[in-house]
């Protein structure tokens, strides 16, 4: 079964100065399950990075991402469906659009762990197919 990878740790894996590199490396490493990225992350990591290092890298790194060993994996109608309730479910909780696609992802493919160094909005959701998910690197915080 595959897994899914957030914002968050793809950022701390291609970006040798940030804080949570080595250990979001490590967990990856470690993965033997097929490891997939949502599509709905990209406008993300493509901000993040041209904030940290200049469009020019962001654009440079995004490319290797996109043509990278993880298939960039699309949402369907019934996920932006599925993340609008869950972002209204958890409203009091702030649970971001990204997350909560992320987390309809998660429903329809029947995944069980992501990688990730947010621990409180995908700790937070509970999802219909499993009481919750599994978070790596386990020492996130």
């Amino acid at each position: 079964m595959a897994v899914l990878i957030d914002t968050s740790a793809v950022l701390a894996a291609v970006d040798r100065t940030d804080d949570a590199h080595a250990r979001v490396v490590a967990a990856i490493r470690a993965e033997r399950a097929p490891i997939l990225l949502p599509v709905v992350t990209l406008p993300e990591i493509a901000f993040l990075l041209e904030v940290r290092h200049g469009a020019g890298r962001a654009a440079a790194a995004l490319g290797r991402i996109i043509r990278g060993s993880w298939p960039v994996t699309d949402l369907d109608a019934a996920d932006l469906v599925r993340a609008t309730e869950l972002m209204a479910h958890y409203a009091d909780a702030r649970i971001g659009f990204v997350d909560a696609a992320i987390a309809a992802l998660a429903e329809r493919l029947g995944v069980v762990r992501i990688h990730t160094l947010d621990r409180r909005d995908f700790s937070i959701v509970r999802p219909r197919h499993i009481d919750a998910f599994d978070l790596r690197p386990d020492d996130a915080v």
